[in-house]
């Protein structure tokens, strides 16, 4: 594929901690600032507003929930909040104390979920609005984000060694372990066919799990770029963070990956989204969005 362009946007200060990434219909960009007890909301138009959640806040990850609005995880707070541009619109709490809400996403029943890096369990928040938790695999095994579709929920446990999967709210999970110790799994998502695709920080991989549960791993070219987030591409493929590397790469549903490097040195890009129109945004630490258009 050919390199995309990138264009970088700044919108808070790099000690601020930019983090999670998420877009709206709305064409709004939105971004945690997790040392920031903030999240930024970029307006189509570049309007950029800082939208304050409260001393102590901790936002960690977010995942579009209306039009103009998102969820995100306070992990400092152990609330999940639904954020508008006018602020803080909806907060519902975790049920279990130090649970440490992490990953979201939202699924097209209206449900959502988040993990519980705390707790070692996920979270649910039913469409009238009343939070479930449920056992996710071992405990201690690190639960970190989590990927929605239809009836199916996808997550990965970092510590665990593992990525884990649950059809319908009430199944008990099923956990798929990794082949190779200190994959680390982290970022995952859900392409298009259905097929689940994973980030391996420790390993320097991207990992596939079709509906069938048949496992595929792809190196890549630099195995100590530590992938991170990952987002599904309406076209089958998926782009994924390189923070270790300056890089973000893309893989496509035959598992060819390619990686662009970022202008800025050291930007350690974290979140990942891809918004309607292709376009892909990435958080980067130092305090800026990057656009990339293919």
């Amino acid at each position: 594929m050919t390199s995309p362009l990138v264009t970088e946007h700044r919108i808070a200060d790099a000690t601020a901690g930019l983090y999670g990434v998420a877009v709206t219909q709305d064409g709004a960009v939105w971004a945690t600032l997790t040392r920031g007890e903030a999240v930024v909301r970029r307006d189509a138009d570049g309007t950029v507003t800082t939208i304050p959640l409260g001393d102590g806040s901790e936002p960690s990850l977010l995942t579009a929930a209306t039009e103009d609005s998102v969820w995100v995880t306070d992990s400092g707070g152990d609330r999940i909040l639904r954020v508008g541009p006018d602020g803080i619109r909806g907060s519902l709490a975790v049920p279990t104390p130090g649970a440490r809400p992490f990953g979201i996403a939202a699924a097209p029943s209206g449900q959502v979920w988040f993990t519980e890096s705390g707790a070692s369990a996920l979270g649910r928040i039913g469409i009238l609005g009343r939070v479930d938790e449920f056992a996710a695999g071992p405990a201690g095994g690190g639960i970190s984000r989590v990927a929605c579709d239809g009836e199916s929920v996808w997550f990965t446990l970092s510590e665990g060694n593992a990525v884990g999967y649950i059809r319908g709210g009430n199944s008990a999970p099923v956990v798929t372990a990794l082949p190779a110790d200190g994959s680390a799994p982290v970022g995952i998502t859900v392409a298009s066919d259905g097929a689940a695709w994973f980030t391996e920080s420790g390993a320097g991989q991207v990992g596939r799990i079709d509906r069938n549960g048949a496992l595929a791993e792809f190196a890549l070219p630099d195995r100590s770029s530590t992938p991170s987030a990952i987002a599904a591409d309406p076209a089958g493929g998926c782009w994924f963070t390189l923070p270790g590397s300056n890089q973000v790469g893309f893989v496509s549903a035959d598992g060819t990956t390619a990686v662009t490097e970022l202008p800025t040195p050291d930007s350690e890009p974290h979140g990942v989204a891809v918004a309607a129109d292709g376009a892909v945004w990435l958080a980067l630490a130092t305090g800026a969005l990057a656009e990339l258009r293919p």
